[in-house]
């Protein structure tokens, strides 16, 4: 679920009025650029913040990870255009302590004027999000019961989608109602190239009985929504804690890092920054490790 945390101070973070941050569903960033400049955006997936700074899981303190990535984000020689943290922003199941750790943790990007838009995952819990965050929560939902919104920027639009079914349930779920809006959404922006984001992994290959659905349930539906619009370029996403760049036929599918803690101990975890230009958008790996042999490398999709 796109939740945006306009930049403001901590005063303000705190205290504004709903109405006078809701209705942020469909947005205009990058605009203010030059018509030929990069735009970039910070991408951050699966920070699993608990709730308190202590708390480890695989080895790893996870609030000291975001806090590092954070760091990196604000010491960048340019301000990023937004930075969009997709998905399991909370440990395991969306605690409201969870919640009060990751605001804390979000106020240096708030102190340096950042622009932030988030998604819900499976590990994420909706009322306890918009409880910490009364600020947040829109008016006026683009999709009923399934918050969705739209960047636009002027080389290509990007479409945040709501992929959490339930709380601390691996499944994820677009439904009916969320995949006919993206349609039409994608019919009337049929002008500029379109990136896709949500929290899960597609399900490309039929579940065996008994066997948990990882990733989404309706990825069939999804896939053949996507490659019916040919200015779907590429589909981004987090869920499995692996930074990878496959296709699906024309559409790319790029997976995005762990910001906490890896599953395979090879997959390097960090944060990634996209750059949208005339001509496509590449990914860079910022992994945590500046050893890691994956550290700096680049994912391009050209646009034709």
């Amino acid at each position: 679920m796109p939740i945006h945390l306009p930049s403001v101070d901590r005063r303000q973070f705190l205290t504004q009025s709903a109405a006078a941050l809701a209705g942020v569903s469909m947005l205009r960033v990058g605009y203010a650029a030059p018509a030929a400049e990069t735009i970039t955006l910070a991408l951050l997936s699966d920070t699993h913040i608990p709730e308190n700074e202590k708390v480890e899981s695989r080895g790893v303190n996870m609030t000291a990870n975001l806090q590092a990535a954070i760091k990196e984000i604000n010491a960048l020689g340019g301000k990023p255009t937004a930075v969009l943290f997709n998905g399991d922003c909370a440990y395991l199941k969306g605690l409201p302590a969870d919640y009060a750790n990751f605001s804390q943790c979000l106020q240096p990007l708030l102190d340096a004027g950042q622009d932030l838009h988030m998604t819900m995952g499976n590990h994420d819990n909706i009322p306890a999000f918009y409880n910490a965050l009364k600020s947040q929560q829109p008016e006026q939902p683009l999709v009923k019961s399934k918050h969705v919104s739209i960047l636009e920027t002027p080389h290509a639009n990007v479409f945040l989608l709501d992929s959490l079914m339930t709380t601390n349930v691996v499944t994820g779920e677009l439904g009916k109602a969320q995949l006919a809006w993206l349609s039409d959404a994608l019919d009337a922006r049929d002008d500029k190239p379109a990136i896709i984001m949500a929290h899960h992994t597609l399900e490309k290959n039929a579940p065996q009985v008994g066997k948990t659905i990882s990733g989404i349930a309706d990825t069939t539906d999804f896939l053949e929504l996507m490659h019916a619009k040919p200015q779907v370029k590429a589909y981004v996403f987090g869920h499995s804690h692996v930074w990878s760049h496959t296709k699906e036929g024309d559409l790319n599918l790029i997976n995005l890092p762990a910001c906490a803690y890896v599953f395979n101990a090879e997959q390097p975890n960090g944060w990634t920054l996209a750059r949208i230009s005339k001509d496509g958008v590449e990914f860079e790996l910022k992994a945590h490790d500046k050893e890691h042999k994956s550290h700096g490398e680049v994912f391009a999709v050209k646009w034709a």
